[in-house]
């Protein structure tokens, strides 16, 4: 496929694409047909499980991390709401546009809360990273990468009170939290945790993906077709 122009503009009319696909004919797509978003790779959802699929193998996830991570750390980890609920309508936010001016077809879906009350020593917490990117690695999700960049650990060079790492694959994520809030040397942790009634220490996970919304899997699939192999422009509108 030979990419031959792309122009985007600021706001309206929505970007363009011309290419030479494989018969040699010339063809130009309009972005605002995009059927994903601007900011996600559509060609990886092709042939992901949509809406409807996708939960029998999120809670497998989420229940393998949960007893890896309460056998590595000794602490159980328990739902913040009825697991019931995980994946119900609620769970569930349709986007409501594609960056370029058009629609979406893609909803996204953040949930299973697991959080324990209690964690380890500082000493043991790679441990327990490791222990959780063993399982996010089958998963294909790869290994958890902590954010080295958080504000609450920008003037210390000891161990910082909290660590944050996501695992994903672009498609499904799971955010993971270490803390221990007695270890902020300012003490503002501490006093939040009072304030809101939060624990001091705890591990806690939680999932999330964007997907294809159910029953529209066919349409998608049609949509992409002319988008596949195509750069991605930067949105033109807020959506």
């Amino acid at each position: 496929m030979l990419l031959t122009g792309c122009s985007a503009l600021a706001a309206s009319p929505s970007p363009t694409s011309t290419y030479t696909d494989d018969s040699g004919k010339t063809v130009t797509v309009d972005w605002e047909s995009y059927p994903a978003h601007a900011g996600q790779d559509g060609e990886a959802l092709i042939e992901y499980p949509d809406q409807s699929k996708l939960e029998p193998a999120a809670r497998q996830l989420m229940d393998e991390l949960r007893t890896t991570i309460a056998d590595t750390s000794g602490f159980e980890l328990k739902p913040a709401q009825p697991e019931s609920e995980w994946f119900s309508d609620g769970s569930w936010h349709p986007q409501v546009g594609n960056g370029y001016g058009g629609d979406s077809l893609l909803t996204t879906v953040n949930c299973c809360e697991l959080t324990s009350d209690g964690l380890p020593d500082p000493d043991q917490w790679q441990m327990v990273l490791d222990a959780a990117s063993e399982i996010t690695r089958v998963a294909g999700l790869g290994s958890f990468v902590r954010d080295e960049s958080l504000e609450e650990c920008a003037d210390t060079d000891e161990q910082c009170w909290v660590w944050s790492a996501t695992a994903t694959d672009g498609v499904q994520w799971v955010y993971l939290s270490i803390q221990d809030r007695s270890l902020d040397p300012t003490g503002e942790a501490s006093q939040e945790a009072d304030k809101f009634d939060w624990p001091l220490t705890s591990i806690g996970i939680s999932y999330g993906a964007t997907v294809v919304q159910a029953g529209s899997l066919s349409d998608y699939r049609a949509a992409m077709r002319p988008f596949v192999g195509l750069d991605r422009p930067d949105a033109t509108t807020s959506d």
